[in-house]
């Protein structure tokens, strides 16, 4: 009976990881979202791929003035220059990447606590539509999820083994390198170094230390370089009377407070028919799938089963500690806090989630990981951001350049009212790799510091115009007009009617 009860675990793992990996490709590159964010470092890796040189820092971090460090970059550049700049090697890059996070939740679960755990866990993070979306762009804090399993499976082998602090030690390193809320791990960190200081060997402290300081050691010279401006920033915004957001008050918590409930909703269940730019709020988009109350008092009562039971289990803990940690750090933080800053948390979730299921009877986790399915999949489904995806945008690249040609042109991305590129950017980036360089485009007020590059004097001979979502209303005739998708591309001839431009 054992042996039969094993097959069947099998085949099911078999079948949930081949879902998993289904929905998490299913048009990665259609619905590829490349946005502000993405666009920055975009510039700064592909300044990397025309002129390799080392560089120091990475992406500021939120508000605080703190910038990471040049890890991204590195990876985001050599990801173009494997591409030649293409970013379809970003869109596979980022869903796979989830993919290899789902088998890592469920290696490290399944040493950790059991088998059947680490089923759950999986099916909770591989099928939440909310960690699919997430896992459709490819930015800084893209590998966040994937640091966090190793985290916490690195603390749990400390307790046997001090060697592992070395991968703790790296890993928290390298966090910097990636986005500032993994730091809420420090302190779980110093509890189990504390714990088990007297078996860290000499040898162990070296090596720890050394892996550190060896990965933000392009951070520590750009400091060194810099009067310790990046290290002190945060400091200073905390201690800075100019910022009223930067000193803690009960109307911080009561600011973080709805995301942190509306989250617990979100990782189980996002509406169908929705997209990528409105559940992420990219640029003018921001309709959201609200939070449902049952939903997150079901999520509610998981943590508080995990509260009970960590009393007397040492590794639910460890996991209590790390969830409560990014949780309690979320809910404080006094700048702006955007749900991406859970990305730690929601992975711990999935995990804490698994093990519950993996406690109660069997039927009913049977029946409750059922309908999660049913509605995840039919959610992913029915996702409709193919209309912003990388795909139609290169499509409407490649006709304007069938008119263009040769001829020098500039780019305006039109907005409505008083808004600006950033909330409808990637377009001038995308331009340069997938069509020519325009002479110019409103990133080169933002980004035209990275490439350094001079602005150009030639006259161009057409104008091309891109709205979204709305018709753009000019008193000229465009020479040529397309629509696809969200997008209207207008190409107007600037030497046939100079004067209106």
């Amino acid at each position: 009976m054992a042996k039969t009860k094993i097959e069947i675990g099998d085949i099911l793992l078999f079948l949930s990881l081949l879902l998993i990996a289904f929905l998490r490709l299913w048009k990665a590159v259609d619905w590829f979202s490349f946005n502000f964010d993405e666009e920055y470092q975009a510039f700064l890796a592909w300044s990397q791929v025309l002129n390799f040189h080392p560089i120091w820092i990475g992406v500021s971090a939120s508000n605080f003035g703190f910038y990471l460090g040049p890890g991204f970059t590195y990876l985001n550049a050599l990801l173009f220059k494997i591409s030649s700049g293409d970013l379809v090697s970003l869109a596979i890059f980022s869903p796979m990447l989830g993919i290899i996070t789902c088998l890592s939740v469920y290696y490290t679960i399944s040493k950790t606590f059991s088998r059947k755990a680490a089923f759950f866990s999986i099916l909770i993070y591989g099928l939440s539509t909310l960690m699919n979306i997430f896992d459709r762009r490819f930015w800084n804090p893209t590998p966040i999820p994937f640091l966090t399993v190793w985290l916490l499976y690195s603390l749990y082998k400390t307790n046997k083994d001090s060697r592992w602090f070395i991968l703790t030690a790296t890993l928290m390193a390298a966090s910097l390198h990636i986005h500032l809320s993994l730091i809420a791990f420090w302190p779980l960190v110093l509890y189990v170094v504390i714990k088990n200081i007297k078996k860290i060997s000499p040898k162990v402290w070296i090596f720890s230390l050394v892996s550190y300081l060896l990965i933000i050691s392009p951070l520590i010279i750009f400091d060194i370089n810099h009067n310790y401006d990046n290290l002190l920033s945060p400091i200073r915004y905390l201690l800075s009377p100019g910022q009223i957001e930067s000193s803690f008050n009960l109307s911080v918590i009561s600011k973080n407070l709805p995301t942190i409930w509306g989250a617990l909703s979100r990782i189980w269940f996002i509406k169908p028919f929705t997209t990528i730019q409105d559940e992420m709020a990219l640029g003018v988009h921001g309709s959201v799938t609200r939070g449902y109350w049952p939903l997150s008092v079901f999520s509610l009562i998981i943590l508080v089963w995990l509260f009970m039971k960590q009393t007397k289990d040492s590794k639910l803990r460890i996991l209590f500690f790390a969830t409560i940690s990014i949780l309690g750090a979320y809910l404080i933080y006094p700048g702006a806090a955007a749900e991406y800053f859970l990305l730690g948390f929601f992975t711990l979730f999935t995990i804490v989630a698994g093990i519950f299921l993996s406690r109660i009877p069997l039927k009913l986790s049977s029946v409750l990981a059922g309908i999660f399915i049913s509605f995840s999949t039919f959610s992913i489904l029915t996702i409709n951001q193919s209309r912003f995806g990388l795909t139609i945008r290169k499509e409407l690249i490649k006709e304007t350049m069938l008119i263009i040609k040769g001829d020098p042109f500039v780019v305006e991305v039109a907005t409505i009212g008083k808004t600006d590129y950033p909330q409808y950017a990637g377009w001038c980036f995308l331009y340069r790799i997938y069509g020519r360089i325009p002479i110019k485009c409103q990133a080169n007020n933002y980004f035209g510091w990275i490439l350094n590059e001079k602005s150009s004097e030639t006259k161009p001979i057409y104008k091309v115009v891109i709205s979204e979502n709305y018709e753009y209303t000019s008193v000229v005739k465009p020479i040529k007009y397309i629509h696809e998708g969200a997008y209207n591309i207008y190409v107007y001839s600037i030497n046939q009617y100079a004067k209106t431009f």
